[in-house]
């Protein structure tokens, strides 16, 4: 090699550090990374196997992924877009566009054509230039949109962006690599169509690869940044890899080793054998697995053990080489916490040793550790099981490259979506055994994009499990056959109708087995159409000794509720819990809630109490009533709560009883059958037909459960379904369906497609566009602030401000408010103080100062028109957004509604 070649002239990386050299050369940074993706490659026997469908033996795909590695960042050899950045020119004057944009332009404009015509890169098979073009375009895609996305192909002339000083230095730099990486070889890879369509499956995982190997590559600390002059294979021997190896070790990026087969006893001894293992879970602890990927369904009745299971199949598929960890995705951030608790006891016995990492992983997860401590009083610091644990925790979307992750289903969605960094994500995924809890929780646009994910899954070579209560059989079917969809000669084919059951799809016929039931309860179910009976039963029930629980389908309602229970029964006994309340303030309700109605509760702490609930009860906690009156809802969400009533042994307790406040159910309703009642619930549950179809099933008068689980589903949500609506129905019930079906294109249509690999299709990959993992309106984060005439202080009393000001944060949709209110003199000077003060500058939040008046802390915020409203914060009732004349009327409703349960105060019978 020329000992000063033209490419030693350009730099890759620039210090932040004056203590260090002011640059890191870029052919140097190039090799660390390749480097590290070498290493990771050589260290990851899954990752290789999964890489294996390219037809290459191990070290001609090291040797591949060390040279794409190696050239991933040509588009920086740019003097006008990159280089300049490094000069005292000023910002204005410098050309901008993206290196990664510019690097595939510059390989499909003259790079390509000039390897080939002058030798550097010999082709198999005879192959022209144009032939070769279109095995290697897909993989130089990838290695240029190492940033977190594709390329963009659009554009103007290479000649704008590389002078010709430029284009020589790129072409001896690439010259070089191919030497250095391939030798005299020829690129090992053949022509035709199988090839290139295993080449663009396969891109989907490299592209990970390599955002991995660039993050990892860029890190200072351990590539120190060097200027002096050192030939490339020397720097890549002597110093590139034994850098690459300490930090991919320290990083936790290399995969610790699954302990021996257990059974589901020797996994959690905490539960065994102090039960007995349910023959499902016996089975899933001793079920032949056969040649994956493996699909499992679970479905089963509210607190079998399912997560228990599902924990103890991914590991057996762990040992037998079919994933390297678990990531278990959950509904939302309240459920996911919760499963994060009792993973992290379990996860030290999955692994022979601790080097392997536990991550949590959604929107507020940074937040775990200090939350902990809030609840606890005390300081504390989030602890990992590892220094890598905390790097890959740092950031969410290396999260899921965590061997034991637990977070939200959103987390895992965004593999599949037009997103930033899908990519690693997708890598993460693939590496390990995925199981989605509560499957029937996604709406039909979430479960259109989990159809999407399990078919990228599958397709990679990665095993799933999926867990539900009550999961129609059409959604079960559609499932298991996304998942095989690309995966040749799978069946999908299912028959069975039973319950409890577990479906396991394979490279065998498939598996359908229904057990018998673990313990079967029957819960006396009794219809009411009045609201003042509804509150008096709960009033009586509580007297009597009972712990209740109230269920409002809205806010609003539930607020209501709790303001007619608090001042007809004793102060402290009655307790309100929605998703308004500020995450301080809730998590202590939370808290408060588990200790009065939880599985460790007593029957001191729970005599007398009643919860006034949203939806928010029906999962993330293991709770457990006496009794419990709910509004009418779909028939998933009935047996969901009925769940909760006398949910764990505590001696003799009657009959366990819900009660369930509908209107009348004729045989032909007019449109407006529920939202009479109801108007607010209307819109949380449009299909009022399925509701109709619900209350037929509940004047049945009995819920055996899990027993009736199965066959309520199937007759509420099932192919045969549509023909028990009412005929006055069944116009608004079509209308629903319609809705339904276009989130579901609509989810279809964001989602990536498999088969193009990894490029820029379609809208998504632009800047402006937001993909979302979940529909509905946007939302807004209120940040709450005590403004008392000198200063503005967070809502929550935490001493880190830090965290406080997080705790302090409580989101509405952007109807009721969209933007801060305008202030003026010392409160706009204080909250723009406050804001300066904050982690993120207030990013993303709209700050709401209020002020004590009359006993309330109120504020005002706008509207998206401008218009401004009141907003009224307090720690019992959560966060209001009314009028002031309002609030009295709903004052002087409250009195009279007390009155009228009062003298007629209810029998939970």
């Amino acid at each position: 090699m020329d000992p000063t070649p033209s490419y030693l002239q350009y730099w890759g990386k620039k210090s932040r550090d004056e203590h260090t050299p002011a640059f890191h050369l870029l052919p140097y940074h190039a090799l660390d990374v390749a480097a590290v993706g070498s290493l990771l490659l050589r260290n990851d026997p899954l990752l290789r196997e999964r890489l294996s469908i390219i037809g290459l033996e191990e070290q001609e795909l090291e040797s591949l992924i060390g040279f794409l590695l190696a050239v991933h960042d040509t588009g920086k050899f740019s003097t006008p877009a990159f280089q300049l950045m490094g000069s005292d020119l000023p910002a204005e004057n410098r050309m901008k566009r993206h290196h990664a944009d510019l690097g595939y332009r510059l390989w499909r404009e003259h790079l390509w054509r000039k390897a080939i015509d002058e030798g550097w890169i010999a082709l198999k098979d005879g192959m022209d230039a144009d032939n070769g073009w279109r095995i290697i375009d897909p993989l130089l895609k990838l290695s240029c949109g190492h940033h977190g996305r594709p390329p963009d192909e659009e554009g103007t002339s290479i000649n704008e962006w590389f002078t010709n000083e430029d284009r020589f230095a790129a072409e001896e730099f690439v010259r070089d690599c191919t030497t250095l990486f391939l030798g005299d070889r020829p690129l090992p890879l053949s022509g035709g169509r199988e090839s290139i369509r295993a080449i663009k499956k396969a891109s989907w995982l490299i592209a990970g690869l390599c955002v991995l190997a660039d993050w990892i590559g860029s890190d200072e600390h351990y590539f120190p940044f060097r200027e002096d002059i050192v030939d490339l294979s020397r720097y890549l021997t002597d110093t590139a890899f034994p850098n690459a190896a300490t930090a991919i070790r320290e990083k936790g990026a290399i995969p610790a080793v699954p302990s021996q087969e257990r059974k589901i006893e020797d996994l959690f001894p905490e539960i065994f054998p102090e039960h007995t293992p349910t023959p499902l879970q016996a089975y899933a602890s001793s079920c032949p697995l056969g040649e994956g990927p493996h699909l499992f369904i679970i479905e089963d009745a509210t607190g079998s053990g399912k997560t228990e299971a599902a924990i103890t199949l991914a590991h057996r598929l762990m040992v037998a080489g079919e994933g390297q960890g678990i990531y278990i995705a959950l509904p939302t951030m309240a459920t996911a916490n919760a499963m994060y608790g009792r993973v992290e006891t379990v996860a030290e016995r999955l692994f022979e040793n601790n080097t392997y990492s536990t991550v949590l992983a959604h929107s507020a997860s940074r937040l775990y550790g200090a939350l902990r401590a809030y609840l606890e009083g005390k300081e504390g610091v989030r602890k990992y099981s590892s220094s890598g644990a905390a790097w890959l925790a740092d950031n969410r979307k290396k999260a899921l490259l965590a061997q034991v992750g637990v977070g939200t289903i959103d987390q895992a969605l965004l593999g599949i979506l037009p997103v930033r960094h899908q990519s690693l994500r997708l890598l993460g995924l693939s590496r390990n055994i995925l199981i989605v809890d509560e499957v029937h929780a996604c709406d039909p646009y979430m479960h259109e994009l989990l159809q999407r994910l399990l078919e990228f899954h599958g397709a990679m070579g990665g095993s799933a499990i999926l867990l539900s209560a009550t999961l129609p059989a059409n959604q079960r079917k559609q499932l298991a056959k996304s998942f095989a969809r690309r995966i040749p000669d799978m069946e999908t084919e299912l028959q069975a109708d039973g319950y409890p059951l577990l479906t396991h799809i394979s490279r065998s016929a498939p598996e359908e087995r229904i057990f018998p039931m673990a313990r079967e309860r029957r819960i006396a179910v009794s219809l009411t159409t009045s609201p003042d009976e509804a509150d008096a039963a709960v009033v009586t029930a509580a007297r009597s000794g009972m712990c209740v629980c109230r269920i409002r389908n809205t806010v609003d309602d539930a607020v209501a509720t709790w303001r007619r229970l608090s001042m007809i029964l004793p102060e402290g006994t009655v307790h309100l819990f929605h998703a308004r309340f500020t995450l301080g303030d809730r998590l202590k309700i939370e808290k408060g809630v588990e200790d009065h109605f939880g599985k460790k509760s007593t029957p001191e702490s729970r005599r007398g109490q009643v919860i006034v609930a949203t939806q928010v009860v029906e999962q993330s906690l293991d709770l457990d009533f006496d009794f419990m009156v709910t509004d009418l809802a779909p028939i998933d969400r009935i047996i969901q709560r009925a769940g909760r009533v006398h949910r764990h042994e505590r001696g003799e307790r009657g009959t366990p009883h819900i009660m369930v406040l509908a209107p009348e159910t004729p045989e032909n309703p007019d449109e407006r059958w529920f939202s009479r009642m109801f108007p607010g619930g209307a819109a949380v549950y449009p299909d009022h037909a399925r509701l109709w179809l619900t209350a037929k099933l509940l004047s049945r008068g009995e819920i055996k459960i899990p027993g009736d689980a199965h066959p309520f589903i199937e007759a509420v949500f099932g192919d045969e379904s549509e023909t028990a609506i009412p005929a006055s129905l069944r116009l608004l019930a079509a209308m629903v369906r319609g809705t339904e079906s276009a989130d579901a294109s609509f989810a279809a249509q964001n989602a990536l497609k498999l088969k193009p690999g990894y490029s820029a299709t379609g809208e998504g990959w632009r800047a402006d566009v937001r993909t979302p993992t979940r529909l509905g309106e946007p939302s807004v984060t209120l940040r709450l602030a005590r403004w008392d005439n000198d200063r503005i202080a967070p809502w929550a009393d935490d001493p880190d401000p830090r965290i406080a000001w997080d705790l302090s944060q409580v989101n509405i949709r952007e109807s009721q408010v969209a933007a801060a209110a305008e202030h003026t003199g010392p409160l706009a000077r204080a909250v723009e103080t406050a804001i300066a003060a904050m982690p993120d500058r207030g990013r993303n939040a709209v700050i709401v100062p209020l002020v004590l008046e009359n006993g309330e802390w109120t504020g005002v915020a706008a509207q998206k028109s401008g218009a401004k409203v009141r907003v009224r914060y307090n720690s019992e009732e959560g966060l209001a957004i009314a009028r002031k004349e309002a609030e009295n009327s709903d004052h002087d409703r409250v009195e009279s509604d007390v009155e009228r349960i009062e003298s007629d105060e209810g029998n939970p019978r």
